[in-house]
């Protein structure tokens, strides 16, 4: 290579060197940039002339040589990783390589490039041991809250009875009793919420042709089975996962109908629409007449973060659309009452097809 050649490798700042073949075939360097030099912290004299196998021997220098020679033999570029010990520690590197050819199709040069990517793969193995550390603490979590749920609910039986033929006095037992029974419906709440965040999380795909308002009036009627609340459904036959759209549907719902203004639902409406939105994906809307969301629910669905007033059920409707590729996204109505949209993948079909008909009959 000429000296220019060589000066313009040295203005790259990344690892670049150039090999030719010599007389009997051998790749061998004809140029190491400065960058690279820094790496293998050696002269360009200790290095031109040379193989990998002399610069690196044994193993190391092996495995790359034949990556060289595969170069040679095919005329093609090749990408692959490797290690080698550099700077006292053993280093991961991803080299690229690209041949420059002869008119006659052979390889007169091989271009080679290198970067660091030790940085990364340990950031991929910090960010395994932080799932399963994550995953860990669901799990204990979960089986907490399973367990819990018996001595919480004897808490609320326990209040039940002593309001039973209890004579206030006037001495205050009255709200002490009101208190413990609040504190247990609090705290079976909260384990409902963790429940409902772990089979959200959990959830496995369930992709399949299902009716949207078939659907959507088995969730209303789970909750409201007396049909108090007046539910406006617009929507058919969609393609997607059915699971995934039961589980958000039924916590949305679950949430809009546990704050509901009032004692009943008589005056309590819900809006449930289905319509399409980016390719491959569905877009549904959930929205009530209700008192509307408190602000850390809005920020949980929005931003994903938590906060206690949050619930663990929305987070864990949350991270079961984005793992789904979707979003959502929640807000107050001017008018009053919450609006939640969130996609899913789905499509919506067209109801005057035989696949369709089947359906209906089946």
């Amino acid at each position: 290579m000429t000296p220019d050649e060589i000066a313009l490798l040295d203005q790259v700042e990344q690892a670049v060197f150039v090999l030719e073949p010599d007389s009997a075939g051998v790749p061998r360097y004809v140029a190491f940039n400065s960058y690279a030099l820094g790496h293998v912290q050696r002269d360009v004299a200790d290095v031109v002339g040379k193989t990998i196998k002399d610069l690196f021997p044994g193993q190391y220098g092996e495995v790359i040589y034949q990556h060289h020679l595969t170069v040679l033999e095919t005329a093609a570029a090749l990408s692959y990783q490797s290690h080698l010990p550099l700077h006292g520690e053993e280093m991961q590197i991803e080299v690229t390589l690209r041949p420059i050819l002869t008119p006659e199709g052979q390889v007169r040069r091989i271009v080679g490039t290198t970067k660091d990517i030790s940085s990364l793969s340990k950031l991929k193995d910090l960010s395994l041991d932080v799932e399963m550390f994550q995953s860990e603490i669901e799990d204990f979590v979960n089986l907490a809250a399973h367990d819990l749920r018996t001595p919480i609910r004897h808490v609320s039986m326990i209040a039940e009875m002593l309001r039973e033929d209890f004579t206030d006095l006037g001495d205050g037992k009255l709200e002490l009793i009101d208190m413990l029974e609040q504190i247990g419906t609090r705290a079976m709440t909260m384990i409902a919420d963790i429940l409902s965040h772990a089979q959200a999380t959990s959830t496995q795909s369930d992709i399949r042709k299902f009716n949207f308002e078939d659907l959507v009036r088995e969730v209303v009627g789970l909750f409201d089975p007396l049909g108090a609340c007046k539910c406006h459904i617009s929507g058919g036959w969609l393609d997607g996962d059915r699971a995934a759209t039961l589980i958000v549907l039924r916590n949305l719902v679950d949430n809009a109908m546990k704050h509901a203004r009032g004692p009943d639902l008589d005056d309590f409406q819900l809006w449930v629409s289905l319509a399409p939105d980016s390719p491959g994906f569905i877009r549904i809307e959930v929205r009530d007449n209700g008192p509307g969301l408190k602000d850390p629910s809005v920020v949980l669905l929005n931003t994903g973060t938590l906060r206690t007033e949050g619930g663990f059920g929305l987070l864990g409707v949350r991270r079961l659309v984005q793992t789904r590729g979707g979003q959502i996204e929640a807000e107050n109505a001017a008018d009053g009452g919450a609006v939640i949209r969130f996609t899913l993948p789905g499509e919506i079909l067209d109801p005057n097809t035989d696949d369709i008909d089947q359906l209906k009959v089946s």
